[in-house]
């Protein structure tokens, strides 16, 4: 997709269409599946599970949409298991017109990639939950969806350089 082509002038429109109809879609769910299924088994027990891992002195649980220790009650909200941000580069991945294979892998490693960041947020915030609470409400509100923005967008950048699966190379325009 060269500067100009066709496709590269659609991209807004099938972008925005795209990110509409995925967030519309996971918005229309039931708040019952999001939180019993979405925030619980991709964010609470995975988070919970590394946290209880590496602080073996501070037993850790899930409990619900919460991560339960001794040192701090964290609630894992809708909107804060980073559902939005898969949703949106899915929607710019989907958006750029690639090869299936292509379009398959970035999805794949994109959904790696969002999963990963989104738990390093998670155990970023229960440390400063825990041990720098005035800190919180700017790590959870600013600091971390900016990183994690700015981690996928870089991800979206090479990966839509990228001339084609298992190729190796870069491609320059």
């Amino acid at each position: 997709m060269g500067p100009g082509s066709p496709l590269q002038k659609r991209f807004p429109l099938l972008f925005l269409g795209t990110a509409i109809l995925l967030m519309g879609g996971y918005y229309v769910l039931p708040q019952a599946i999001i939180e019993n299924v979405i925030v619980r088994f991709f964010a609470v027990v995975p988070g919970a599970w590394l946290l209880d891992l590496i602080t073996p002195e501070l037993p850790v649980s899930a409990s619900g949409t919460r991560i339960v220790s001794p040192l701090v009650n964290l609630n894992v909200l809708k909107g804060c298991e980073g559902t939005e941000t898969l949703l949106l580069l899915y929607a710019a991945i989907v958006a750029s017109v690639r090869r299936w294979t292509l379009t398959l892998t970035g999805l794949m490693l994109g959904t790696v990639l969002v999963f990963l960041l989104n738990q390093l947020r998670i155990l970023v915030l229960f440390f400063v939950a825990g041990y720098q609470g005035d800190w919180f409400e700017l790590v959870h509100g600013f600091l971390a969806p900016l990183l994690i923005l700015g981690a996928v967008v870089i991800f979206f950048i090479i990966w839509s350089r990228w001339e084609g699966a298992g190729s190796g190379e870069l491609r320059d325009e």
